[in-house]
């Protein structure tokens, strides 16, 4: 073809066509990140394959019919499960082009799917070597874990069967857990962001915990939870997060990066239930040696009261008798005191009589008389007790006479 040769479009594309049938005669494998992925209702996918490392340049692809079928029952058997925005392929097919776009396409044959749970072990292990050196890995996990964690967060699909398993795990326990729930989309190109975005928003919520849940899946239906925005989040949360995203194989960054990780929805609602039932198991065997102890404790007193009560019985007995010993003694002092007062009273008239006998008076009518000084303060018993010159009385009974002494 000379350089002045016109060609009109439809030429020119199917020179360039014959070229790649010529410079590319059979299938080729490309590797890229799927974007803008869209399947038909007549089963056609049409996606773009997009190179991470030239930014905006991407691939045309398409299949259909019996190829695309293969393809999904080739990475379902793999565990991978279908085709998804946001993973990384190594892919195989014919290029060509669409003439009706002018744009250079692949016809899918089929995918490595060894290739692409490679880079999913290889992404998660970078991610989360990236946590590690910076510290975020380990923060959730040393968070304190709450005693009675009955205030849950809960992340997740609203309505979907995890849903509904978690809070029947948490219904069926009988305990009085208050969840919050907070929607999200757990699998597409938006699902990191939206878990993100639902974990810092229920996380703001007065919760003793939050969970994450996600019903079973393929390993690209879990791939939102290997992102590191989620990772991050989940590390970030500013009480213990419990993941249940049921898987049964490898942990996702999600799981590292969590307090309390479990392998299902099920399972981290047993979890909640197990860690309320051991504190309300510790409630009620110290509620039972409590009621234990002041039972003994009441017994203990009682056994003392009837104890203080006998002793005060017989204290009564002994305190009758002294009562009973005192009336005998007032009764004998009674007695006795009489008879002495009148023993007292018959001596006193003894002696009455005695001093009648013997008195002054009587003994002066029996013809005596009593010599006094003249004041009558002494009585002159000698003569030697009275001087000449001394006046004395002389006491009879029927008078006194003054007299003088005129010698001794």
């Amino acid at each position: 073809m000379s350089a002045d040769t016109t060609l009109t479009v439809a030429e020119l594309l199917r020179t360039v066509d014959q070229a790649l049938t010529v410079e590319l005669p059979g299938p080729v494998w490309v590797r890229g990140e799927i974007t803008g992925l869209r399947r038909t209702s007549g089963g056609a996918v049409f996606l773009r394959l997009a190179d991470p490392e030239a930014d905006g340049q991407v691939l045309e692809v398409f299949a259909r019919g019996r190829a695309i079928a293969d393809i999904d029952r080739i990475l379902q058997s793999s565990g991978l499960g279908a085709l998804r925005p946001g993973i990384e392929v190594r892919v195989q097919g014919t290029i060509g082009i669409a003439h009706r776009q002018s744009l250079l396409r692949m016809s899918l044959l089929a995918v490595d799917p060894e290739f692409t749970v490679g880079r999913l072990a290889l992404d998660r292990a970078r991610i989360l070597q990236q946590l590690e050196a910076d510290g975020t890995l380990a923060a959730n996990s040393e968070l304190p874990l709450p005693l009675v964690p009955l205030r849950v967060g809960l992340v997740t699909s609203r309505g979907s069967a995890a849903h509904a398993d978690f809070l029947d795990q948490l219904g069926r326990s009988g305990y009085r857990f208050a969840v919050r729930t907070a929607h999200t989309t757990v699998q597409g190109e938006t699902a990191p962001q939206s878990l993100a975005a639902a974990l810092a928003r229920v996380g703001r919520e007065p919760v003793d915990v939050l969970a994450v849940i996600r019903g079973g899946g393929a390993r690209l239906d879990l791939a939102a939870f290997d992102s590191e925005i989620v990772g991050r989040a989940v590390a970030a949360a500013p009480v213990p997060v419990i993941t249940g995203i049921g898987h049964e194989v490898d942990w996702t960054v999600a799981d590292h990066a969590a307090a309390i990780p479990e392998k299902t929805p099920s399972a981290a609602g047993e979890w909640l239930v197990t860690r309320v039932g051991d504190y309300a198991g510790r409630i009620g065997t110290a509620r039972k040696l409590i009621w234990e102890e002041a039972r003994t404790s009441y017994r203990r007193a009682r056994q003392r009261l009837d104890g203080a009560v006998e002793g005060l019985a017989g204290a009564r007995a002994v305190l009758l008798r002294q009562h009973e010993m005192l009336d005998h003694r007032a009764s004998d002092i009674s007695t006795a005191s009489r008879s002495l007062i009148a023993t007292q009273q018959r001596l006193l008239g003894s002696l009455e009589d005695w001093f009648a006998t013997v008195g002054v008076e009587s003994t002066l009518g029996r013809g005596f008389a009593l010599v006094t000084t003249a004041e009558g303060d002494r009585v002159v018993r000698s003569v030697d007790g009275a001087g000449p010159g001394d006046h004395l009385r002389i006491r009879f009974a029927d008078g006194t006479v003054p007299v003088v002494v005129e010698e001794s």
